[in-house]
């Protein structure tokens, strides 16, 4: 074999493994399982604590009716109103895509599925050591995207997902986005 046709040969097996062994960097990974960590499937919107939630998609959220989270899309703050103490809050980035719509996630949800050291590691901020029903978090330095947040409550982790928007967004935008 000549040097010649034994370059081609190494170019085309160092593109081929440079083709599979490159990862998605946009963003746009696609979630593999319906209980990833960095999934959204849907987000429940709402003005206040009074306003009932708008669901948009179907949301892999697990309250179980234990806190709200309000308003969604937050306006630089997020309240976490809760029927009993919160101890601690994470907050971990997340990509939406309009995927498992019709899965059921009150069957494959539960407080155990993520340990509290992996949402540590996934998280963007984290408060500990609370002790409130009743808590008004500052947003203001998140970058506009999908976010999970953590609650922990009597030893259980619960969540919520939320939408951080632009400075110029319209909530037209966000229902379109997953009608």
């Amino acid at each position: 074999m000549n040097t010649r046709t034994h370059m081609k040969k190494m170019t085309i097996i160092f593109t081929l493994l440079l083709l599979i062994s490159c990862s998605d960097d946009d963003g746009n990974n696609i979630s593999t399982s319906e209980t990833d960590i960095e999934l959204v499937t849907g987000i429940n919107i709402r003005n206040s604590e009074f306003s009932a939630a708008i669901r948009l998609g179907n949301p892999n959220v697990f309250t179980n009716n234990q806190f709200i989270a309000y308003p969604n899309p937050p306006a630089g703050a997020l309240s976490l109103l809760a029927s009993e103490n919160i101890s601690g809050v994470w907050i971990t980035t997340a990509n939406a895509e309009k995927i498992y719509q019709q899965t059921d996630f009150n069957s494959i949800l539960n407080s155990d599925l993520y340990a509290e050291s992996i949402i540590e590691l996934n998280s963007e901020m984290e408060f500990t050591n609370l002790n409130s029903t009743n808590l008004v978090l500052n947003l203001e330095n998140l970058t506009s995207g999908y976010y999970k947040v953590f609650v922990k409550i009597n030893g259980n982790i619960y969540w919520d997902n939320i939408y951080v928007p632009e400075n110029n967004f319209e909530i037209d935008d966000l229902i379109n986005y997953w009608n």
